[in-house]
């Protein structure tokens, strides 16, 4: 009888085993194929064409990025790291904010906060279209 319940106890403990491993295999290829479809479809753009693009027709530019995820180059104006999520501009040659970039995690508050004005950056986000403000905006921005 202690057999038989230390081979159903094997048979269930090995079961469970199995179960977490496929779970967790499944589970990771999930985020993974996920991850790759977001950079897949990420659009590659400077800040000053897609300013632009939002200038010469909002409608056709909301169209082509509104709710696209955007890997933004450009030119650092103000970095924002007071309280709450970082932020920071990108500019034109005129110092002008061409495109805002909000959303940062927290844990990129130190990177945001050691940028200097006029450093070349990258940054991939959602782009919101024109918000509140008169230029473009991503959201859930990460530096690259």
């Amino acid at each position: 009888m202690k057999s038989h319940k230390t081979s159903v106890t094997l048979v269930l403990m090995f079961g469970l085993w199995l179960g977490l491993v496929l779970g967790c295999s499944s589970l990771r290829k999930a985020v993974n194929n996920k991850r790759a479809e977001r950079e897949e479809r990420a659009i590659t753009i400077s800040a000053e064409d897609l300013h632009k693009a939002y200038e010469s027709n909002e409608a056709d530019a909301d169209k082509l990025y509104q709710g696209r995820i955007l890997i933004v180059s450009g030119t650092v104006g103000i970095a924002i790291t007071g309280i709450g999520n970082p932020g920071l501009d990108l500019i034109d040659a005129h110092q002008k904010p061409i495109v805002e970039c909000l959303g940062f995690s927290t844990d990129e508050k130190d990177a945001i906060s050691k940028l200097k004005t006029g450093q070349k950056v990258t940054v991939k986000g959602k782009c919101m279209g024109k918000v509140t403000m008169e230029i473009p905006i991503l959201e859930d921005s990460v530096l690259q």
